[in-house]
C-alpha cells in the first residue's frame, strides 16, 4: 500500500475535529492492520481509480469511494472501520486529546470520582438496598 493512500484513507475515516487530531497526525498506520483488512483497502482504492487517485483526490471524492465500498460490502466495511477505530482510539495523541492517561491502569490505578456529598451517596445506595437479591439460595 502506498503511504499517501494509507494516510488519506485513515484521515477520511477519522478526520479529527478541533483538538482531536486526524488519524495521520495521531500516528495511525493502516499497515498495522491485519491482512484480512487488505481487501477492503483494495476495494476502496479501486472505487477511486487507484491508490494514487485516492491519495490526491479531494475530500468529497475520497468519501464517495469509501461510501461505494460501504454500499457494496456493508459487513466488510464495518469490520474495516472497527479495526481502524481500534488503532485510532488507542493512539497516545487521541487519548491525550480526550484527556485520558496513556498508561496501564495498574499499579497506579485511575482516579474515580466520588459523589458530591453524603446525601448523594445515600441516594445512590438506597436503590441498591431496596433491590431484591440477585442470587437465589437453595
Amino acid at each position: 500500500m502506498m503511504a499517501g493512500f494509507d494516510q488519506a484513507l485513515a484521515d477520511t475515516l477519522f478526520p479529527g475535529d478541533g483538538a482531536i487530531p486526524p488519524a495521520s497526525r495521531a500516528g495511525v498506520s493502516l499497515a498495522a492492520l491485519d491482512h484480512r483488512q487488505r481487501p477492503a483497502m483494495e476495494a476502496i482504492a479501486r472505487a477511486a481509480g487507484g491508490e494514487a487517485a485516492f491519495a490526491t483526490a479531494g475530500e468529497s471524492a475520497r468519501t464517495a469511494a469509501v461510501r461505494a465500498f460501504e454500499q457494496a460490502e456493508p459487513q466488510a466495511f464495518q469490520a474495516f472501520v472497527l479495526a481502524v477505530s481500534a488503532l485510532y482510539h488507542s493512539s497516545p495523541a487521541v487519548l491525550e486529546a480526550y484527556g485520558w492517561p496513556f498508561r496501564a491502569p495498574q499499579p497506579a490505578g485511575f482516579a474515580v470520582g466520588t459523589p458530591g456529598d453524603e446525601a448523594e451517596t445515600a441516594r445512590l445506595l438506597e436503590r441498591v438496598r431496596v433491590r431484591t437479591p440477585l442470587w437465589r439460595s437453595s
